[in-house]
């Protein structure tokens, strides 16, 4: 394999590690369902009985029905050449559902949109913060670090080195959107977060 193969290789195996690891931070809830906002909180009281099936228009069992390939190439510039859904958890009704959508790109890159909708309404500052302060501690290991988007949902935040944008949107809606590299990569992703609702 050429050096510059096997380097690319590395940069990408680096990036998919530090994703994985941004991925399981930001789900720290999903698993148990977390907790809310606040329990006096009306919104939160409305989601908790809303029970096991998201909202349609945040369907987040299917990513790739939330953002097609029509949706995805119009912001991203570039024909999508093929989805594959992933990683899909439903609800027990005090879970959270998740799905990951991976898009493959015509020139050869990729694009992710993972989805996590709450059944309890768990979009607390408490969780921003968790959720925020374990990505940063993951990107520091490897020289990255977290800026801050305003404007944009609940709460958003930017990682460079990854590309990618976690955003949190009302009390129970959540997304990590990762995209190319490239000069536009920011805009591209704040796109794809006002298309969800952000």
């Amino acid at each position: 394999m050429p050096l510059t193969s096997f380097a690319n290789e590395r940069i990408i195996g680096m990036n998919r590690s530090i994703m994985l690891a941004a991925v399981a931070a930001s789900l720290t809830l999903a698993g148990c369902g977390g907790e809310p906002a606040d329990k006096s909180d009306s919104a939160s009281a409305a989601a908790a009985k809303s029970g096991t099936v998201p909202p349609r228009d945040w369907n987040a069992a299917d990513a790739c029905a939330v953002v097609d390939r029509a949706a995805m190439s119009a912001i991203l510039g570039q024909a999508v050449t093929e989805t594959r859904l992933g990683n899909v958890s439903q609800s027990d009704g005090a879970t959270a559902v998740t799905s990951e959508c991976s898009y493959q790109l015509a020139d050869g890159g990729s694009a992710t949109l993972m989805l996590r909708w709450s059944p309890i309404g768990d979009n607390s500052e408490g969780s921003i913060n968790l959720t925020r302060n374990g990505l940063e501690q993951t990107l520091k290991g490897f020289g990255g670090h977290v800026e801050t988007v305003g404007g944009l949902g609940k709460a958003a935040f930017w990682a460079a080195m990854t590309k990618s944008l976690n955003v949190f949107i009302g009390e129970d809606k959540f997304a990590i959107i990762t995209v190319p590299a490239s000069d536009a990569s920011k805009e591209q992703a704040v796109a794809l977060a006002h298309k969800l609702g952000a």
